[in-house]
């Protein structure tokens, strides 16, 4: 995929289901040296379940990004140098990681805009206690909608991202199939097209941004996902230069264009904050609504 059209960039990289089964090493906990639930076994317990529950649809293998690789070496190597490495006598994993799962079965229109379901999940090793003994795991699932044209999500309420805490990769499939039987696509879909008839003027425009970066330092404002002022900077950019979702020519910007904006500034978060930034954006937009 092209930059422009990859659903997180921070600073991570593609890969695939079949290189994280087979090309990377899977963490233990230090203290009993028991497995860790591994990025291929969430997505793949994710992706059953999804399947079991759109049985009718195809479903096509998921997207991954990896970001943050610990690099590592077998011990029959410690004394090489890097460059004498072979590659056998390498391992890697990714201590970060997000997916994404499209059902292109469920389709809305927003504004001209396609969008299609998706389900999404984040793993972080770094919010483990891996050098503890076998403690539950966290993993983060959402559900939504993907922007065809930029590839933005859309996940406003705090009812479509889900915080999991197990060490049993049974409850990971069971959750994830859970969370598409609550979702309500045609409810939600209604709710983001009802942002597209709302406008803000160039005069709220700019007291929207103003107030955003002034409470963002405010000790008294829980502001702890809301975007910071870079990516508020890239939403400014946006409604002027934006060719999908910036300003009108009034100057007037609507709400499903701001959210969009907001979601595109996202795409800078690294994995692990990634869905909690947009817990930040609905409380910023809940500010206008």
């Amino acid at each position: 995929m092209e930059s422009k059209n990859q659903f997180i960039v921070a600073n991570t990289v593609g890969s695939s289901l079949a290189a994280l089964g087979h090309e990377h090493i899977i963490p233990v906990f230090a203290k009993d040296n028991e497995v860790a639930i591994s990025h291929q076994e969430f997505i793949q317990q994710c992706y059953d379940a999804t399947q079991h529950f759109f049985e009718e649809a195809v479903i096509p293998i998921p997207e991954v990004r990896v970001s943050h690789p610990i690099h590592g070496r077998i011990p029959e190597a410690m004394h090489k140098k890097p460059a004498e490495l072979l590659d056998h006598e390498k391992t890697l994993y990714y201590e970060r990681m997000m997916f994404l799962i499209q059902v292109p079965s469920v389709t809305k229109v927003v504004d001209g805009k396609v969008l299609n379901l998706v389900i999404a999940g984040v793993k972080a090793f770094n919010q483990d206690k891996l050098h503890g003994k076998t403690v539950p795991q966290r993993f983060s699932l959402a559900i939504g909608f993907q922007v065809h044209v930029c590839s933005n999500l859309c996940i406003f309420s705090d009812g479509q991202v889900k915080e999991i805490n197990t060490t049993n990769p049974e409850q990971l499939y069971l959750e994830a199939y859970n969370l598409c039987a609550g979702f309500d696509p045609e409810r939600y879909a209604h709710e983001l097209q009802q942002w597209s008839q709302v406008y803000l003027s160039a005069a709220h425009f700019k007291e929207f941004v103003g107030r955003i970066r002034v409470d963002y330092y405010d000790p008294q404002v829980e502001t702890k996902h809301w975007l910071g002022d870079q990516q508020m900077a890239k939403v400014v950019r946006g409604y002027f230069n934006d060719t999908h979702f910036g300003k009108e020519e009034d100057g007037s910007i609507s709400l499903w264009n701001l959210y969009n904006l907001l979601t595109e500034a996202n795409k800078s978060s690294y994995v692990d904050g990634f869905l909690d930034r947009y817990k930040g954006i609905g409380a910023v937009m809940r500010l206008l609504t």
